[in-house]
């Protein structure tokens, strides 16, 4: 993987590390080539390129030393062939090397740990006066007067104390393919037409579930598979690596550099605080250490977004909490958001018998249709995913070569799915959700902060000419759904809808309250709504419950410790005002969420017994009928009180 910047410059002068001499042009690497044929023996891991003159250098080990200082140097000049060498090894005040991953090649590993030394001493004003830190004393004088000092590959604040970090023990045996990646195969990102890197891949579970599977992945680790390729790949996965960083800056360059590898896509999956327990750990740098000897870093889903957004310039795309998307694909991105902003697909009936004789412009002939009964179930399926007839080119792979084998042309595979042998009421149904789909994911492609397009895949292109007629008359459509987001009136008109349908209901007379997995099921309206909260926010994930204020634009996320109990205790609250384009998150303490029942979609399993369950908080009178009750800790010293009561009351002998 070559660059256009290719080791140090200082003028006309060139420095690059012995290991990526392959770095150089051709033409370059003979200069060296010739230099080393001249000096001998002399052993070096650094060349200076000036003009007609090479210098062999050797400095401090690199791994070793934070800033090398320089032990010889031999120059030769390649016209005349004369060698000169200088000896620095006895010398106190020997010149020393910044920057030195510049010296290295563009993929070596250890680029991201020197880049982030680099980082710090900038940001401390060491490289201010440049022309006076060449030399160690002044160097040494500078790192001290910044209160900080040197302490083998390390730059620390003086008299710190630096823990020792076992980032390699993080790494897990897995069974099953981790979240990030079942994500990305979920949501079309992995596929076997892609390759996949899986940068700091542990104990290589996840590559090797993939191969065995048919996809073509690698992955290389700085512990356990060091020796593993290091090269581009369609898709790039940085699952839990950030977070067992200690050091604020190699995490910026560690994130840089996976960047760097990535055709199309970037999964970055970390540890979130919002459902994070902190006990047993104490408090260290940014983050905390384990009794394990490892660092964890708890990312809030919005500070994720945050930081990949202003390290990478792209807007990500949330996959599930603290698991995000970021595409140098713009095509597969739109694919991927209107994917995750789409109702669940209509599931194909399978081939029927007409229920009543039809008068249709096309009759198949029953034996023909049995013949390739399997293929035209799976072309129907694709037809349901969009809502429209597919061309030839859309159709899934490899199903053309068997139709064609079957001998059925795919003009005649599409009129046999859009006879009598299914149910076209089921793709009536598939395009009016497939319309609403592109209206939410056009509207919210609309609002500020949302990831920029320049044109869309040619899959959705036909999508939107078949439902709408034009990409004009979408955008119009798009553009009064999103302004309809921004009217209390439409709003309170949607939450009451979505109230009768029974996937929300009313807190109070000006806050509607649903289930965020039931978001999809939501008037377009409130989908937008939701949205547009969630650009700001950092997705939608993450959240186990969503209030609207019906009156003013505004949108709070709840994230429960555990959302499945019958009394959620609230974690993290997270209200964004679409008014001012601005989000605020806060942890407050021993919140409960009262009254789940009322929020929970009709077909919700665990509803009957928590609505039972809420009657009975009600009837006891430690909650309102509105929900309103005490923090958690005075509940339970409300309940402790009244067994404390029943235990000292005398026993009942009537």
């Amino acid at each position: 993987m070559k660059s256009g910047v290719i080791g140090k410059r200082v003028g006309r002068t060139l420095y690059l590390g012995a290991i990526a001499l392959q770095e150089l042009e051709s033409d370059q690497r003979d200069k060296v080539s010739r230099a080393v044929e001249f000096a001998g023996s002399s052993v070096w891991n650094v060349c200076k390129l000036e003009g007609n003159y090479v210098s062999l250098l050797l400095y401090e080990d690199f791994d070793e030393v934070a800033f090398p200082a320089l032990i010889s140097s031999t120059r030769v000049d390649l016209r005349s062939g004369r060698v000169s060498t200088t000896d620095y090894s006895g010398r106190a005040n020997p010149p020393i090397l910044h920057r030195k991953e510049m010296l290295l090649a563009q993929d070596d590993s250890r680029r991201p740990a020197f880049a982030s030394l680099t980082r710090m001493a900038e940001e401390h004003g060491l490289f201010s006066d440049a022309h006076l830190i060449g030399t160690r004393q002044a160097w040494l004088a500078k790192v001290s007067e910044a209160g900080l000092e040197v302490r083998g590959p390390r730059l620390v604040s003086a008299g710190a104390t630096p823990l020792q970090i076992g980032r390699h023990k993080t790494a897990i045996i897995r069974r099953d393919l981790s979240q990030p990646m079942q994500l990305l195969v979920a949501n079309g990102i992995v596929a076997t037409s892609r390759s996949v890197f899986d940068y700091g891949c542990g104990q290589g579970d996840d590559v090797a579930a993939l191969v065995t599977n048919g996809f073509e992945a690698f992955g290389w680790d700085p512990h356990h598979a060091k020796e593993g390729p290091r090269r581009p790949a369609d898709v790039v996965n940085l699952g839990f690596v950030l977070n067992v960083i200690e050091d604020r800056h190699e995490r910026v360059e560690t994130l840089k550099v996976a960047w760097s590898f990535v055709r199309h896509a970037l999964c970055v999956a970390v540890m979130t605080a919002g459902k994070s327990s902190f006990a047993g750990l104490r408090p260290y740098l940014d983050g905390h250490v384990t009794s394990r000897g490892t660092f964890q870093k708890y990312y809030g889903q919005q500070e994720l977004r945050d930081f990949l957004q202003d390290v990478l310039g792209e807007v990500p795309v949330a996959l599930a909490p603290g698991i995000f998307a970021v595409f140098k694909d713009k095509e597969l991105e739109q694919e991927v958001l209107l994917r995750r902003r789409s109702r669940a697909i209509v599931q194909p009936a399978g081939m029927r018998a007409p229920i009543r004789e039809r008068i249709t412009a096309f009759k198949p002939r029953p034996g023909v249709a049995e013949r390739a009964k399997v293929e035209l179930e799976i072309l129907w399926t694709a037809m349901l995913e969009r809502g429209r007839s597919l061309d030839a080119e859309e159709f899934p792979d490899g199903l053309l070569g068997r139709l064609l084998a079957a001998r059925i042309s795919a003009g005649r595979a599409t009129q046999f799915c859009l006879s009598d042998l299914f149910d076209q009421t089921d793709l009536v149904l598939a395009a009016t959700t497939r319309r609403e789909d592109l209206l939410v994911h056009s509207a919210l492609n609309l609002f500020p902060g949302a990831a920029p397009y320049t044109s869309l895949p040619k899959p959705i292109q036909r999508d939107i000419k078949s439902l709408f007629g034009s990409h004009a008359s979408a955008m119009q459509s798009a553009r009064e759904l999103l302004f309809s987001a921004g009217k209390p009136e439409a709003i309170r008109a949607a939450a009451e809808v979505s109230g009768k349908g029974g996937a929300g209901a009313m807190r109070d007379e000006r806050t509607f309250r649903f289930q965020a997995q039931a978001l999809t099921r939501l008037p377009a309206v409130l989908r937008v709504l939701v949205g547009c909260a969630g650009i700001l926010r950092g997705g939608v994930e993450g959240a186990d419950f969503v209030d609207i204020k019906l009156d003013v634009p505004r949108v709070t996320f709840l994230t429960c410790v555990d959302a499945s109990a019958r009394l959620p205790i609230v974690s993290e609250r997270t209200r964004v005002d679409l008014g001012r384009l601005r989000s605020t998150t806060e942890k407050p303490e021993g919140l409960v969420l009262y009254l789940k029942g009322r929020y929970l979609p009709l077909d919700a399993a665990e509803r009957e017994s928590q609505l039972k369950f809420d009657r009975q908080l009600v009837a006891a009178g430690l909650v309102s009928s509105e929900g309103r009750g005490p923090r958690f800790s005075e509940l339970q010293t409300m309940l402790m009180r009244r067994k404390e009561a029943r235990s000292a009351s005398p026993p009942n002998d009537a």
